[in-house]
């Protein structure tokens, strides 16, 4: 138990690096657009590299996880990562950022993943949805790092030089995962002795088959896909550039994010703990209504639509909004355990990185889709970005109905 929590340590600050790596983007986007001269749908596209190859990764990593183990792919992930890392801080065209992007991403690909198989091998299965919400956490410290850390780093050390210094910070990482994850333990599972479904004994192509029947696989990928597609889409990137054109500066536009990112780990874990007693499907109902209407309020009236002078709106009463908002969609993270309790032991990799390609594949199309909605108003004013920003409603509301259509008694976290 000591070295699978340790393992699971390790694996979570995996998370952690690639949620400051990913969004740190967000903050360091206006140097890097001024250095290089991107437009405001050019940077959103190099944004979305990331989440493209990321997702596109998901099943194939997910397959590798399942079939070659923790030991190998985590620690050979990290280097990568640092490796794309360090590139892009030497990038000198729009190409060389989507394509060091897209590298980290790929080198991604498999961590929550990977950071699921162990929380389902180390903890019992009612910790399960615990354990995920503990990583989920990492995922909202991570972004809030990479908003506001960053931004002040940026500041004093340039993007350049920031990247550099991220990417060496996986050196060490990449230490740490492959000690604690040297035992026989972080191998493949071999099904023989577990079902009489062998997953080495199936293709490709029939075990996403196999996953896929399942029904509650395919709400959760629905849930997963519209709320991560808030997450990374709204606070990956487009969060600031709405709260600059507010009024709010672009340092209190990234507390703005930052809070929003909290928000979420804070949720995470919570809901994970509440869901063991009151059940899977009433906490998403509960939190994605409060996230819907929280940052439909955010989006259509404050400040100026309350006060005559923007400088009259308390900056925390913003903050609490997005609060609320990364709060709700803590509850994202109960698709996973959704989804993973109704597949054999050996098929809960592909099955959580089939989960989170949705959600991938959704944040990715959400990142592009407000940029290209706003070229038809030729500008960057409020009503654009407003207009731009209703494609994150209908994501949680995709969310929501998949919901209403799980059993109504739906436990997550039950053996």
């Amino acid at each position: 138990m000591r070295t699978g929590m340790i393992a699971f340590i390790f694996a979570e600050l995996f998370v952690l690096y690639q949620l400051t790596v990913q969004t740190a983007y967000a903050p360091l986007h206006p140097l890097i657009a001024k250095e290089i001269g991107l437009t405001l749908l050019q940077s959103g596209v190099v944004s979305a590299s990331f989440l493209i190859s990321y997702g596109l990764f998901q099943i194939p990593g997910g397959l590798l996880l399942d079939r070659l183990g923790l030991r190998v792919l985590i620690p050979i992930g990290v280097v990568c990562s640092a490796l794309s890392i360090y590139f892009f801080s030497r990038s000198t065209t729009m190409l060389e950022l989507f394509i060091s992007r897209a590298c980290l991403g790929c080198a991604c690909s498999f961590s929550f993943a990977g950071l699921g198989v162990i929380a389902q091998r180390v903890f019992s299965p009612a910790g399960f949805a615990i354990a995920i919400g503990l990583g989920d956490s990492a995922l909202g410290i991570g972004g809030a790092i990479g908003e506001f850390g960053v931004d002040i780093l940026g500041e004093q050390m340039g993007w350049r030089m920031t990247m550099l210094v991220t990417a060496l910070i996986g050196v060490p990482l990449a230490i740490g995962c492959a000690w604690s994850l040297r035992g026989q333990f972080f191998g493949p599972i071999r099904a023989s002795h577990i079902s009489n479904t062998n997953s080495e004994t199936l293709t490709i192509t029939r075990q996403i088959q196999s996953v896929l029947k399942k029904r509650e696989v395919i709400l959760a990928a629905l849930i997963y896909g519209g709320t991560c597609g808030m997450v990374m889409g709204f606070g990956g990137f487009w969060n600031i550039p709405l709260q600059e054109a507010w009024g709010w500066t672009p340092r209190q536009s990234v507390i703005l994010n930052s809070v929003f990112f909290i928000g979420t780990a804070i949720g995470a874990p919570i809901f994970g703990m509440l869901s063991e007693r009151l059940g899977a499907k009433i906490l998403l109902i509960v939190g994605l209504v409060i996230s819907i209407l929280s940052y439909m309020f955010d989006l259509m009236f404050p400040p100026q639509w309350i006060m005559t002078n923007v400088e009259d709106w308390p900056l925390w009463v913003d903050c609490v909004t997005m609060f609320i908002i990364g709060f709700g969609l803590g509850t994202s993270i109960l698709a996973f355990p959704i989804a993973a309790r109704v597949v054999a032991p050996q098929m809960v990799g592909l099955t959580i990185s089939i989960v989170n390609f949705s959600g991938i594949f959704f944040a990715a199309i959400l990142q592009v889709v407000p940029g290209v909605i706003m070229q038809g108003f030729q500008d960057t004013t409020l009503i654009a970005l407003q207009v731009g920003h209703s494609v994150f409603v209908l994501g949680i509301l995709m969310a929501i109905a998949a919901t209403l259509c799980l059993p109504s008694h739906t436990q997550p976290a039950r053996a």
